[in-house]
């Protein structure tokens, strides 16, 4: 009974709350829009961004910093349950965001019920996802009888409950968001108060930090971004209470001067960037923390009878640039929403499943997402250039991966076709492969050109709405056995480890203008080849090994092997030993005439 009217209450409002395009329910986001204007327009005019970066977490991969979100999963049956977490590790989605709400934990004082909760957090660490968990709503008896979206107005319970979640899964949920959209009426009434919500907050950051000063503590993200609504929070403190600020920037909730209005539910990609920067500064007014950021929800429904629905393909290209424009800040958690369609009615589909559990096409793309750029470490800004027929509206955005690969992608902002050239300038790249962003299936690209230096050159690729992507797998040399041989070994097996060996790639010692070509190269696999070399009247000294793959790419190991001179290891040494050889032989001779003539005295 508890259960069936948490879901009923939490999905009307999400109703209401997703029809805000319109205005009728929420017009207090239009009005969050203009603000929203008025400062990125401050933000363009400003020479520099001389605020303190809050930085992702050190060492994360890309992948690490993305999830998705299933509101109420503690409330469904085990075999749903089992079934989202599922969905979710084989997407290798790594967070997922639902609410551990006080409403549906202790409706009536002092009785708990931690069934789905305790399952859930069981489920979910058995797969590798971390939670990020929402902590709000009140019951009846702490709100003085309201519904569960009026704050409590029993300090003491709200404390308590927080310290009871926080304590029962201390080291096991790693993040706590507080609240959800308390700057709307949908979330906060009677009507949203920033003073109550900071002191609300500060309540609940004090009782998390003493029973789990290791989690991370998230304002609770406001939707759309509402600017001023934030400004008075920090203007208050807030700032001092939590470790990241979070935000909701759906496309309808978000406005760009100038723009058309058939551009409301683009990705807006570049204001979405100046946003990040417009937080740090804002931030950076009012305390001098690091604090990060993180987009608790983003997404676009498939209900495109009702704004700001769209098809299923244009989702999914909506999803994977929005995934990789956030790639590219400093953003520490982007949240979709959501992982699948909890209810069927006019709004709520904005899952990456059906509610029957069908993949849409953006479960692929996001999938993708996390198989082709989750591996990345950083974005790469120097080895690629791109260029379009109109480029003021083209993105594209380069990274590499930890094994020093390399993952692009572009598409046009405006989502109009154009088409696309790009050059590549780091010959240790092989020919760039095409991803199919619905399966990560690769294929080759065409268009593909290399001068003598190994750059690469695409031309003539189709870009639009859906991102084009490419993966430029790196070519490397990492040892070489032996590592040495003497100057007129006639014949030396070598064994060469690396990666991306190409069949039919040959290999050469390089020493400045000195050159060794080897023989008999076969690739035994992409990491491993044999040859042979001829070291006889080899110059002594340390070469560069370097492989040449048939595409252009090619590797190089920097004084990876050794030509000694015999009897030492090197020339000076070679000369030492022959002069000390000739010496020896003086003597003998020597020695022969001294006895010679002592036989003719005699």
């Amino acid at each position: 009974m508890v259960r069936e009217r948490a879901i009923d209450l939490h999905t009307k409002e999400r109703r209401k709350t997703a029809s805000s395009i319109s205005g009728k329910y929420f017009p207090a986001l239009r009005i969050a829009s203009l603000f929203l204007i008025l400062a990125v327009a401050m933000t363009w005019g400003a020479s520099s961004l001389s605020a303190p970066q809050g930085d992702a977490d050190a060492g994360e991969t890309v992948g690490q910093r993305f999830g998705t979100q299933s509101s109420h999963i503690k409330l469904y049956d085990p075999s749903t349950m089992n079934a989202e977490l599922d969905a979710t590790r084989d997407a290798a989605i790594g967070w997922l965001r639902c609410d551990f709400a006080w409403f549906d934990l202790e409706y009536t004082e002092g009785i708990w019920n931690f069934t789905g909760t305790d399952r859930l957090v069981d489920e979910a660490q058995a797969r590798g996802i971390s939670l990020l968990g929402i902590l709000g709503t009140s019951p009846p008896w702490a709100n003085g009888g309201n519904r569960w979206n009026y704050p409590p107005t029993n300090m003491a319970a709200w404390r308590n409950y927080v310290h009871t979640v926080a304590l029962r899964y201390r080291g096991r949920v790693p993040a706590w968001e507080i609240w959800n959209e308390e700057n709307t009426h949908a979330f906060w009434q009677p009507k949203p108060d920033y003073n109550a919500y900071v002191a609300l907050l500060a309540a609940a950051s004090e009782e998390i930090r003493a029973v789990d000063p290791g989690a991370t503590i998230v304002m609770g993200g406001v939707a759309g971004l509402d600017p001023t609504y934030l400004d008075k929070c920090l203007s208050i403190g807030a700032a001092d209470y939590v470790d990241a600020i979070a935000y909701h920037p759906y496309a309808e909730t978000i406005g760009e001067k100038g723009q058309p209005p058939e551009a409301t539910y683009w990705p807006k990609e570049r204001l979405c960037r100046l946003i990040v920067d417009w937080v740090h500064n804002k931030v950076a007014q009012y305390t001098s923390k690091r604090l990060q950021i993180w987009i608790s929800e983003v997404g676009w429904t498939t209900c495109a009878s009702v704004p700001p629905g769209v098809d299923g393909i244009t989702q999914a290209s909506y999803l994977l640039r929005t995934m990789i424009n956030y790639a590219g800040t400093d953003v520490s958690r982007v949240i979709w929403f959501n992982l699948r369609d909890t209810h069927e009615n006019e709004i709520d589909r904005y899952g990456l499943l059906t509610r029957e559990f069908a993949s849409k096409p953006s479960y692929g793309y996001y999938r993708t997402f996390m198989q082709v750029f989750g591996p990345a470490v950083a974005k790469e800004t120097g080895v690629a250039s791109f260029s379009c027929t109109a480029p003021a509206t083209l993105e594209a955005h380069c990274f590499r991966t930890g094994d020093g690969n390399l993952v692009l992608s572009a598409w046009k902002a405006d989502d109009k076709p154009d088409t696309l050239s790009l050059t590549v300038n780091d010959p240790s790249l092989r020919d760039p492969v095409s991803i199919n962003p619905l399966d990560a299936s690769a294929s080759p690209t065409p268009g593909v050109s290399r001068d003598s230096k190994g750059k690469i050159a695409v031309t003539g690729l189709a870009i639009g709405k859906t991102p084009v992507i490419l993966r430029l797998d790196k070519v490397t040399v990492t040892s070489i056995s032996p590592r040495q041989s003497y100057q007129f070994t006639y014949s030396q097996s070598l064994n060469v480890y690396g990666s991306g060996f190409q069949p039919g790639a040959s290999l050469r010692l390089e020493m400045g203008d000195k050159v060794i070509s080897a023989s008999n190269v076969k690739v035994q696999s992409q990491d491993r080849l044999t040859c042979n070399v001829g070291l006889g009247g080899a110059a002594p000294g340390t070469y560069d090994v370097v492989v040449y793959n048939p595409d252009g790419s090619r590797a190089r190991l920097a004084s990876g092997f050794k030509v000694v001179a015999p009897c030492g290891t090197g020339g000076g040494t070679a000369l030492l030993a022959f002069g000390a050889m000739l010496g020896l032989i003086s003597a003998f001779g020597s020695l022969g005439l001294r006895e010679k003539r002592r036989r003719n005295q005699t």
